[in-house]
């Protein structure tokens, strides 16, 4: 999924004017503004007692991280990562009982920007075997100490000037996703009934 700045005009093809870097463009032929918006993105942590869910990057042997993903249209950010889970990972789950984790934007690479939507659930609300997918090559749970004594690494950005969520540390992910799966009230519970 590429989302880099425009050049031309979608509508008649014209080159564009930077107006206000690095979102908004001007088309002077049709007299309007076209913007350079961020890709959503979203992402979701499986926690097992006291271990997470990652999954081997097929791109590159040896590179893990956590199941993610960008939701095709008309998905939401939740039932976008729900399906990302399950190409990669072979677990389902009903995505309304995923908890808000997070949100971060960044600069993935140069030009090109998304903003992800971090999930948690608990490994009990999912089902089916857990078997690496069609985009992973491998997919366990692992302890942070586990994982940290292990020959792999987590998967960086892109962008040297970015930062992976993971890189607050694999126990802080979990640790924080254990509270917000503490929470009282689900999506499920507050606003799936409304919503549908």
């Amino acid at each position: 999924m590429g989302n880099y700045p425009p050049d031309y005009c979608p509508y008649c093809g014209s080159e564009l004017e930077l107006v206000e870097g690095p979102t908004v463009y001007r088309c002077d032929a049709c007299d309007d503004f076209v913007f350079h918006n961020a890709v959503l993105g979203s992402g979701i942590v499986v926690v097992d007692g006291d271990r997470l869910l990652l999954v081997e990057d097929f791109r590159e042997a040896g590179t893990w991280k956590i199941p993610e993903g960008v939701p095709e249209i008309p998905e939401s950010p939740r039932e976008g990562v729900a399906r990302e889970l399950e190409e990669e990972t072979g677990l389902s789950v009903d995505p309304d009982e995923l908890v808000y984790l997070y949100d971060v934007g960044k600069e993935v690479d140069e030009d090109m920007f998304r903003m992800h939507v971090y999930y948690a659930v608990d490994r009990s609300e999912t089902t089916g075997p857990l078997e690496a997918g069609s985009d992973a090559t491998d997919a366990r749970f692992w302890t942070p100490r586990e994982f940290a004594e292990s020959e792999h690494v987590l998967r960086d950005m892109p962008n040297p000037d970015e930062t992976r969520s993971w890189k607050m540390g694999l126990d802080v992910l979990r640790d924080q996703s254990k509270k917000a799966l503490r929470r009282e009230t689900r999506y499920a519970d507050l606003f799936a009934p409304h919503v549908k």
